[in-house]
């Protein structure tokens, strides 16, 4: 449940993906509050770096949460979860096929990072969440990734 006094809002998720002369980064966002209590749907945010363009800039789409709306506070089944977030990522399922048969391969695991409420204000406003990118440059560093974006 959400809860909009609490300063980490809940995790995000980070994964990796390369191929040659490509990495793809990926974070997924969760719902919360910013710091003035305004909702905040999920995000997914995407960027490919290249040679050609190794600072390429993040582009996000908010993940649609009518479907929360529609739940009115209600608690799902376990069962229900899988169905429900599959419904709620209907409209990244292009991007998951591209990475699943475009060649591209995972780097090490996927990682859950803390989103807090600032990181959520940014978001809202239409801003890149720099401290969510730094703390995601921190644990990008401590699990050993590759240093370099491009391979």
């Amino acid at each position: 449940m959400l809860d909009n006094t609490k300063e980490v809002q809940g995790v995000g998720v980070y994964a990796e993906f390369r191929k040659p002369g490509a990495t793809m980064q990926i974070i997924i966002t969760p719902d919360g509050y910013t710091t003035d209590g305004k909702d905040v749907p999920a995000n997914l945010f995407r960027r490919v770096v290249t040679p050609a363009s190794p600072k390429k800039q993040w582009r996000n789409s908010p993940i649609p949460n009518h479907a929360i709306t529609e739940l009115g506070g209600v608690m799902l089944d376990d069962e229900k979860k899988e169905a429900f977030a599959t419904q709620r990522l209907f409209f990244a399922m292009d991007l998951f096929d591209a990475i699943n048969n475009g060649g591209w391969q995972i780097v090490k695991d996927a990682f859950l990072v803390e989103v807090s409420k600032k990181d959520l204000e940014e978001i809202r406003t239409g801003k890149t969440p720099n401290k969510l990118l730094y703390r995601i440059g921190l644990v990008r560093e401590a699990s050993e990734f590759p240093e370099e974006l491009i391979a």
